[in-house]
């Protein structure tokens, strides 16, 4: 069963998030249950989806409103998608990728934009499964003293 999370499904969905963040380089451990209640659950502009098998939570999506202006069109960004591995190979990453979709939809969207981590052959997999186009584009993160010093060069 897909469905919106709600307050009480804090721990569960920081369980799981910080299980999707569990790489080198990344810091699971700031991701609480208060962090998740405040940040994503309690906030309207976050769309934060949970995956139940038999009453548990197993899987999780966030996502948020984005403008794509080179199409001049709504959608969502796909922020987050995880499922135990306990609970793969049983469609509910599908599921929770369609539930986003439906979502975009239902609010006047017309997309679902996400990315994967270069070099997870996994997630790549899957995500290619779903006839989806590649578009090509690199991220970058603008954070830390980085962001710091930037952001106050255009505070003077």
């Amino acid at each position: 069963m897909i469905r919106c999370a709600v307050a009480t499904d804090a721990a569960a969905v920081a369980a799981l998030l910080r299980d999707l963040n569990d790489e080198p380089g990344l810091s699971p451990e700031r991701i609480t249950h208060e962090s998740v209640a405040r940040d994503l659950i309690g906030d309207p502009r976050a769309l934060v989806l949970v995956a139940e098998q038999d009453g548990e939570a197993v899987g999780v999506a966030t996502a948020h409103p984005h403008y794509d202006t080179g199409a001049s069109r709504w959608g969502l960004f796909l922020n987050d998608l995880y499922v135990a591995p306990a609970a793969r190979r049983r469609g509910i990453a599908r599921a929770l990728v369609g539930a986003v979709a439906a979502e975009a939809r239902r609010t006047g969207g017309r997309f679902v934009w996400w990315n994967a981590d270069e070099g997870d052959e996994l997630a790549l997999r899957f995500h290619r499964s779903l006839d989806v186009t590649e578009a090509g584009t690199i991220d970058f993160l603008l954070a830390g003293e980085a962001f710091e010093r930037l952001a106050g060069m255009q505070e003077r």
